[in-house]
C-alpha cells in the first residue's frame, strides 16, 4: 500500500489506531429523569420567594416576602417557569394561597367612601397566562380602614411541581435554566400610603397614587 493511501486510511479509522487493535468507546449514559426537586433560597434581603416548610420533594411551596421596614397593601407579579416544572395548586385547586396577612374583604357595613363590605369581591387571583409558562398572581387589600401590612411576613404562596416523567438534564447551565428556570418577569406593589384613610386627591397624592415597580428575587431549582 502506498504511503499516501495508508495515511488517508488512518484518517478515516482513527479509532482503529492505525495498525493497532480497535479502541472501544463507552457510550455516555443520558441523565436520569429526576424524581425530586430542591430549592435554594435567593441570597437577597429584598423582595423574594423563599421555600416554605410545608414543601416536599415534588411540590415546592414558595412564600413571597419583602424587605424589612416596608409595609404594603398588596402585590402583583408574573412568574415564568422552565419546561421540567409546573405551577402547582393548593388544596382548593387554586394556583396561589392566601396566607391571611392581607385583609381582602371590607370591614364596614355602612358603605363609607373609604371602606368596603364583606359582600364585595376580593382582589385576589392567580392563573397561568397562555401558553402556560407564566403564572400571574395578584393579591390586594382594598379597604382603607385597614392598616398596611408588614412585608417581611409571607403575603401569598405559590407552588412549583416536578413534571412527572420529565427527561434528565445535564449539568450545563443553559440546559438547567431551560428545564428548571424560575424568574419574576414583572412585579408591582401598592405602597402603604395609597390606601390610607387620610388619602386626599391632591396633586402630590396623585403623583404617588400608582403601583410601584419592584424586583422579586427567585432561588435556584435543581432536579434530583
Amino acid at each position: 500500500m502506498k504511503a499516501a493511501n495508508y495515511v488517508a486510511l488512518c484518517a478515516l479509522v482513527l479509532t482503529a489506531g492505525c495498525g493497532g487493535s480497535p479502541t472501544s468507546i463507552t457510550p455516555i449514559a443520558p441523565p436520569k429523569p429526576p424524581t425530586a426537586l430542591s430549592y435554594q433560597d435567593p441570597p437577597s434581603t429584598g423582595w423574594r420567594l423563599v421555600r416554605d416548610a410545608s414543601s416536599t420533594g415534588t411540590h415546592i411551596v414558595l412564600n413571597l416576602v419583602g424587605p424589612a421596614g416596608v409595609t404594603t397593601r398588596g402585590v402583583g407579579f408574573n412568574l415564568q417557569r422552565g419546561t421540567s416544572i409546573a405551577f402547582g395548586t393548593f388544596g382548593n385547586g387554586a394556583y396561589a394561597h392566601d396566607t391571611g396577612l392581607l385583609e381582602l374583604k371590607g370591614g364596614n357595613s355602612n358603605f363609607e367612601p373609604y371602606a368596603g363590605t364583606d359582600a364585595d369581591p376580593v382582589l385576589f387571583v392567580s392563573a397561568p397566562l397562555p401558553p402556560g409558562n407564566v403564572l400571574s398572581t395578584g393579591i390586594f387589600q382594598k379597604d382603607r380602614s385597614f392598616s398596611a401590612k408588614d412585608a417581611t411576613l409571607p403575603l401569598v404562596q405559590v407552588a412549583i411541581d416536578l413534571v412527572p416523567g420529565s427527561p434528565g438534564v445535564s449539568a450545563d447551565a443553559t440546559n438547567q435554566t431551560a428545564a428548571y428556570g424560575l424568574s419574576v418577569i414583572k412585579a408591582r406593589m401598592i405602597p402603604d400610603d395609597i390606601g390610607a384613610p387620610d388619602f386626599h386627591l391632591t396633586l402630590e397624592a396623585l403623583a404617588k397614587a400608582k403601583m410601584q415597580d419592584i424586583q422579586i428575587a427567585v432561588g435556584t431549582i435543581t432536579g434530583q
